[in-house]
C-alpha cells in the first residue's frame, strides 16, 4: 500500500504483526491486545477521528468504530507522545485522524471503493489488510499549539490522489509535510 501525506500523514511502523485479534474500538479486548489511547501518553494530542463520523471519503462512519478515539500499540503510542513533545518545542502539535482501525472498518473502505467504481484504489491507497488494524499505523497532521489550527498540507484528509504524496508539494506546504515526516522519523516512524 502506498502511504500518502495529505492534510494527514499515514505512518506505518515496522513492528511484528503480533497484535491479537480485536473487535470493536474501545473494548477490553484492545487492552489485552496491547493497545493504548494515544492521549494517555500524549495529553495534548488532538483527535479528529474522521472514520467514526460522516466526515470521510465514504460519507458515513466505518464499521467497527464505536467512538472517536485513537488507539495504537502501547510502544507506538509512547513514541507518538515523544513526537508530540518534540513538536511542542516548536509551537506545534499533532492531530490524529485515524489510528487503530477495526478490520471491519478496512473492509468498509474496500466495499466503498467497489461500490463507487474506484477499485483502482484498492491495493494502493486502500489496503485490504491495513497496518491500522494492527494498531501500528496512524493518520495525522500538524496543528499550531497556540490556537489548534491545522497547518496547510496542500490536500484534505482522505485525498486519494498523487497530490497527497509527501514530495508533491512546494513552498510552505512542502515545509509543513517535511516537518512532520522528520519529527516522526526521529522516533522510528516511516512514511
Amino acid at each position: 500500500m502506498r502511504l500518502a501525506l495529505a492534510a494527514a500523514l499515514c505512518i506505518a511502523v515496522a513492528l511484528p504483526a503480533a497484535a491479537a485479534p480485536v473487535d470493536e474500538a474501545g473494548s477490553p479486548a484492545h487492552r489485552r491486545a496491547g493497545l493504548a489511547d494515544v492521549q494517555r501518553y500524549g495529553p495534548g494530542i488532538a483527535l479528529d477521528v474522521r472514520y467514526a463520523t460522516r466526515r470521510n471519503v465514504t460519507g458515513r462512519p466505518l464499521g467497527g468504530y464505536c467512538r472517536p478515539w485513537a488507539l495504537l500499540l502501547d510502544p507506538v503510542a509512547r513514541d507518538l507522545a515523544r513526537v508530540q513533545r518534540l513538536l511542542r518545542r516548536r509551537g506545534l502539535g499533532l492531530s490524529v485522524y485515524d489510528a487503530y482501525r477495526p478490520a471491519s472498518g478496512s473492509r468498509s473502505l474496500v466495499r466503498w471503493a467497489r461500490r463507487t467504481g474506484q477499485e483502482h484504489l484498492i491495493g494502493t491507497y486502500i489496503a485490504r489488510r491495513s497496518n491500522h488494524s494492527l494498531g501500528s499505523a496512524v493518520d495525522l497532521t500538524l496543528v499550531r499549539r497556540s490556537d489548534g489550527k491545522r497547518l496547510r498540507m496542500g490536500t484534505p484528509y482522505d485525498d486519494l490522489s498523487a497530490r497527497a504524496n509527501t514530495v508533491n508539494a512546494r513552498g510552505p506546504v512542502l515545509r509543513n509535510r517535511l516537518t512532520l515526516v522528520r519529527a516522526m522519523s526521529r522516533f522510528g516512524f516511516a512514511n
